[in-house]
């Protein structure tokens, strides 16, 4: 947020997965950061009452992603207010106005073109132009730690439990 550095790519769609693999290649190339600034999607916040055990650990409704966010450290921040999902979405608007007129020029009609072009050219020249110096000078991304496999973190996990009979269920089956 302090310099407004970019970090993208392309989906078919904005899903918990999406997020997890953006995150992944992120963290992989700056470390984990502090924080997450993030819009009020449903991939990032629950609206849904607590569970007991959620109330007994003190952690609310989570997202598998917020979930994610907590195991690693990484606090979630949700934009509430107008002017802060506004500071979310600028950034958006400058890749929807620019990138798919670069995309355009390029002759870039697939995903994989499209993520191919942001990592080895695009990316570059949009932090290079838009990102802003920090006041300080410390990054405060911190490593990945020697023992930490982003994808045990970066996954779907839900809570089961075995039965006398050594079963469980799983959606109802």
């Amino acid at each position: 947020d302090a310099t407004s550095r970019t970090y993208a790519r392309f989906f078919e769609a904005e899903t918990t997965a999406a997020a997890f693999e953006v995150f992944w290649r992120y963290a992989e190339r700056h470390g984990l950061p502090r924080a997450l600034y993030t819009d009020g999607d449903s991939i990032y916040r629950s609206e849904r009452q607590a569970r007991a055990d959620e109330e007994l650990r003190g952690t609310g409704p989570e997202t598998q992603f917020a979930r994610a966010m907590r195991t690693l450290g990484v606090e979630l921040i949700v934009a509430h207010s107008p002017q802060a999902k506004g500071r979310v979405e600028r950034r958006n608007g400058l890749l929807q106005d620019r990138l798919v007129k670069a995309l355009r020029l390029e002759g870039i009609s697939t995903l994989e073109e499209a993520n191919r072009y942001l990592e080895e050219k695009y990316l570059a020249e949009l932090n290079e132009r838009f990102t802003t110096k920090a006041s300080g000078r410390a990054d405060l991304h911190r490593p990945l730690g020697r023992g930490l496999d982003l994808g045990e973190v970066l996954c779907f996990e839900e809570p089961r439990v075995v039965r006398r009979d050594w079963t469980m269920s799983w959606r109802n089956r």
